[in-house]
């Protein structure tokens, strides 16, 4: 084969390699970008539940959810809020949280079906639905092993 030709051919697959970069690039940013608002678009939803409507979605799902309702003004409902996000972080990725704040008006039918009577209240319910009433303030290893009970983790 002449010199020249395989010149030329040498030289188009060297300029081929750069386009195919650049487009293989725009296509990992395109499904990027996809997959991002997908994510986005579906969390979204999540975050337009009421409680009552996440409690429902969750048990038909069959989590196992922890429901704390509790208000914001109640001493004991603060000391537990503390709780709950000093052990709750390390139970997120297994164990569901609908935090339902008694005083909101969304809330009132969800506080009926409970027959949630005292705050703070805190309603564990396994993937079976299942649950476990405890009314009060709970230490940290008592919301930890309830926690721990739910999320299957053996101790």
């Amino acid at each position: 084969m002449p010199q020249k030709i395989l010149n030329k051919t040498k030289a188009n697959k060297t300029n081929l390699l750069p386009r195919f970069l650049i487009l293989a690039g725009f296509v990992v940013v395109a499904v990027s970008i996809i997959l991002i608002k997908t994510q986005s678009d579906n969390e979204a939803v999540a975050v337009n539940e009421s409680p009552e409507q996440q409690l429902d979605r969750l048990l038909e799902e069959g989590r196992p959810i922890i429901v704390f309702f509790h208000s914001t003004d109640c001493v004991s409902c603060t000391m537990m809020m503390e709780t709950v996000d000093q052990i709750y972080p390390t139970y997120q990725n297994k164990v569901a949280l609908v935090d339902v704040h008694v005083y909101a008006q969304e809330n009132q039918n969800l506080l009926k079906r409970a027959a949630i009577r005292s705050i703070p209240t805190q309603v564990f319910i396994d993937s079976t639905g299942n649950g476990i009433v405890a009314v009060g303030v709970m230490t940290t290893d008592q919301l930890d092993e309830q926690l721990a009970l739910l999320a299957g983790v053996i101790r």
